[in-house]
């Protein structure tokens, strides 16, 4: 099993430059993923996306990828090659018209194009190791899902059976409500004859018809099946939408056992079950 929630980083260096990805996964009814990267690595979105991909199939998930320099920001530096032009040029202007020139430094830098930010892209290597920093954090999502995942599987699997308790003892108690019930139809209808004789066959024949509109086995039959699914697909990747579906199913056994049970103690037992069983409901949310 394995969880839609998680977490997961990675981080790279290219030349001065630090490339760090953090990697946060939420529930979601399918796969959604959402990169935000500086512009430099745009062009990587769609390998990246398509990575994710093959690795995940359900959450929504949000890759943050930042690149900085090891003081945390980018400072402009002179493009040497722009200056040494620029200077040149105005030698050659000085000779052609006979002018005079003295360069100033301050005033070459206030010059177009003459201080620039460099590009982390153009360093060697830049795209290799933007993408083994994301893989890197997708790779610790992923086993951050099944950690999580895994102590999921134990809880579905320790409340499945603990529904399967519970239920034992409902439907092992319907004779014993059945015979209750036609003792305590008896004497009302005996004390509303008022000494009259009472027909035991046409009694019999009516508690019997009762008897099978308030048997429960085929409602505890069809749910301890659904239990017994429930726990098989514990096991499996991809089981979040079988189980909801399996839960589902529970849920309307369980609804029917309630409405045909009126013993106080069975009742509360019914009462508990679908309480643990709204508990796993809210948690398959979770599951991919």
């Amino acid at each position: 099993m394995e969880s839609m929630t998680g977490f997961g980083n990675g981080s790279q260096l290219v030349d001065k430059y630090k490339i760090t990805v953090l990697v946060k996964s939420v529930n979601n009814k399918g796969l959604g993923l959402h990169f935000r990267m500086p512009r430099e690595a745009a062009h990587l979105e769609e390998a990246l996306y398509r990575r994710g991909k093959a690795l995940f199939s359900r959450g929504r998930i949000d890759v943050n990828v930042s690149v900085e320099t090891d003081s945390g920001r980018s400072l402009p530096e002179p493009d040497i090659t722009l200056a040494r032009a620029y200077l040149e040029g105005a030698d050659a202007l000085a000779k052609e018209f006979f002018l005079t020139s003295s360069p100033d430094a301050f005033r070459l830098v206030t010059l177009s194009g003459m201080m620039r930010v460099a590009d982390p892209s153009e360093g060697e290597g830049f795209d290799k190791n933007l993408v083994s920093a994301v893989e890197e954090a997708f790779q610790r999502l992923l086993l951050s899902r099944r950690e999580e995942g895994n102590g999921l599987s134990l809880m579905f699997a320790e409340n499945l059976k603990r529904i399967g308790e519970l239920s034992g003892p409902v439907a092992d108690g319907h004779g014993q409500r059945v015979a209750h019930l036609f003792t305590e139809r008896k004497k009302r209808i005996t004390e509303m004859l008022d000494g009259a004789v009472v027909d035991e066959n046409r009694l019999a024949q009516e508690m019997a018809l009762l008897s099978d509109r308030i048997d429960i086995a085929e409602e505890y039959q069809r749910l301890m099946a659904h239990i017994q699914s429930g726990l098989a697909v514990l096991d499996d990747n991809g089981c979040g939408r079988k189980l909801g579906f399996i839960l589902q199913e529970m849920h309307r056994e369980l609804n029917t056992m309630g409405s045909k049970v009126d013993n106080s103690e069975a009742v509360h037992q019914v009462i508990e079950m679908k309480d643990v069983l709204g508990g796993l409901r809210e948690q398959v949310a979770n599951v991919q």
